[in-house]
């Protein structure tokens, strides 16, 4: 299955890749989200990226939106929360349901649910980009998640037609910096016959009068 591990502040980014199957939504998409709000509401960019990304609820959907799919809170928390939205089980069956996006606000993280066909079947799979992989749940389970105050899960749901896939860029494995300046100091050390030499010159100066 697809996935995307977390690098950085990037949950937000993604929870949209692996909403959509696709690493097409790029960094440079997020923040021209970002910029979108600031020309159309006035709200500074800064309010809703970091340098390293750390971008808001309204970047992540204006960023969905602008790929052209309709992007709707399932969640209503007036008074107390409902679900405001068509059941989950019913969502499954709906070929242009691509999935949630779920923001949780009290983690301050994104990740998502989507659909994946299992023996002709689609279930639902919860997908945090901090985890291993896609997990399944069941949709009572996530709209009980969704519900409780507790976990204060944030689902937004995303429809429309599939998106063109983009593998994943693997991760570049980060080289220990101890074992770097080591190797260094390796590369720099003398050859072990100037050594021997330099060690036996100290020892006749010490027994020198």
């Amino acid at each position: 299955m697809f996935f995307v591990r977390q690098k950085s502040n990037q949950c937000g980014l993604h929870a949209i890749q692996n909403l959509f199957k696709s690493a097409s939504v790029t960094n440079e998409e997020m923040h021209a989200a970002c910029e979108y709000i600031h020309t159309t509401t006035g709200d500074e960019v800064q309010n809703h990226e970091s340098f390293g990304g750390d971008w808001s609820v309204s970047a992540v959907i204006a960023a969905i939106v602008q790929r052209g799919y309709t992007v709707e809170p399932a969640v209503s928390s007036k008074s107390e929360r409902t679900w405001s939205t068509t059941a989950l089980v019913e969502l499954l069956e709906d070929e242009s349901f691509r999935g949630m996006i779920v923001h949780q606000p009290l983690a301050r993280h994104f990740t998502c649910l989507r659909p994946e066909l299992v023996d002709g079947v689609r279930q639902l799979f919860y997908v945090d980009s901090q985890s291993d992989g896609p997990l399944r749940i069941s949709p009572r389970l996530a709209t009980r998640r969704c519900l409780a105050l507790a976990y204060a899960w944030e689902p937004y749901v995303v429809k429309g037609e599939e998106m063109e896939y983009v593998p994943a860029v693997p991760a570049v494995p980060m080289v220990p910096m101890v074992s770097m300046v080591q190797k260094n100091k390796e590369d720099r050390r003398p050859p072990e016959d100037f050594m021997t030499a330099w060690y036996s010159l100290g020892k006749v100066e010490s027994k020198a009068p």
